[in-house]
């Protein structure tokens, strides 16, 4: 258990937990793990942030009346506006016998734009005892009205042993897919040989790296998270000093930080059906 999520799991015990909250990072079990703590935390019987009472083995079991599950179906990438429905009628239910009712969707960019409005009003004037947790890789993957009505909370997972080729601690952390490490990897290979040969191949190689892959929305958020990690990375915390230098060298960092904006606005397109091939051609246009 990390740092951040022991004081989220305090906050929660004294009842001072903000009722809507964005839990964000790479590591999908630890986000669920906290999620399911703090669902606990604000419901256990006996007051602890999870031990074997009725009320915590019942969430366990995902039985428990309170506690919703909110989840893409298996054969869907995106929550239905039907249940997003369904949430904001239940959340304005008191809870029927544990003392907090608690929302866990997940993944919340999972959400669609309808989705996502459906709920503003909910996220704004909740109900009294009711709590939502938005669990996602990274916030920039929500609308900005879903933003501005939750509290962001980072957790990276510390659980990580630094094992085959990385970039740097913090890169590490933004890894977001099972193969990320390897992701990563290959993206700062091109970037660096982009910067230091100028090699215009390296850049369309590199958006054929994003477009072609299995899940193209998670890696064009790869790719925005490792060009944001370019910029504000010092170099001497890289496990390749040389490497980050270089590029910070030769590419202008506002190009990085254009590219890295494009990489954000490339997911959202994605909700209309955009051409992955010209979106992902556009961010690295950025570079050029």
């Amino acid at each position: 258990m990390t740092t951040t999520a022991s004081l989220i799991l305090d906050t929660a015990r004294r009842g001072e937990l903000h009722h809507a909250l964005i839990l964000h990072g790479p590591s999908a079990p630890l986000l669920r793990d906290v999620a399911l703590r703090v669902a606990k935390t604000l419901n256990c019987l006996n007051g602890t942030t999870g031990d074997d009472c009725q009320s915590c083995q019942r969430i366990d079991r995902r039985t428990h009346p309170d506690i919703h599950f909110i989840e893409a179906a298996s054969d869907k990438k995106m929550i239905s506006i039907e249940q997003i429905r369904e949430i904001v009628s239940d959340a304005t239910l008191r809870p029927y016998e544990g003392r907090n009712k608690v929302f866990i969707v997940y993944p919340a960019d999972g959400l669609s734009p309808s989705g996502s409005n459906s709920l503003l009003k909910t996220l704004e004037e909740p109900a009294r005892d009711t709590t939502f947790l938005l669990l996602t890789r990274s916030p920039d993957l929500l609308l900005p009205t879903i933003r501005s009505r939750s509290q962001q909370i980072y957790l990276g997972d510390t659980t990580r042993t630094l094992t085959g080729p990385r970039e740097s601690l913090r890169i590490r952390d933004v890894a977001l897919l099972e193969e990320g490490d390897e992701l990563a990897a290959n993206i700062i290979e091109l970037l660096h040989r982009f910067a230091t040969r100028g090699e215009s191949a390296a850049l369309l190689a590199l958006a054929a790296l994003v477009y072609d892959h299995d899940e193209v929305k998670d890696a064009m958020a790869l790719l925005g998270a490792i060009l944001c990690d370019v910029v504000a990375l010092d170099p001497k915390e890289s496990l390749n000093p040389k490497k980050l230098a270089e590029i910070r060298e030769h590419i202008p960092h506002e190009k990085l930080l254009a590219a890295a904006d494009q990489s954000m606005a490339a997911i959202r397109w994605m909700t209309v059906n955009a051409d992955t091939r010209l979106l992902a051609e556009m961010i690295v246009a950025e570079l050029a």
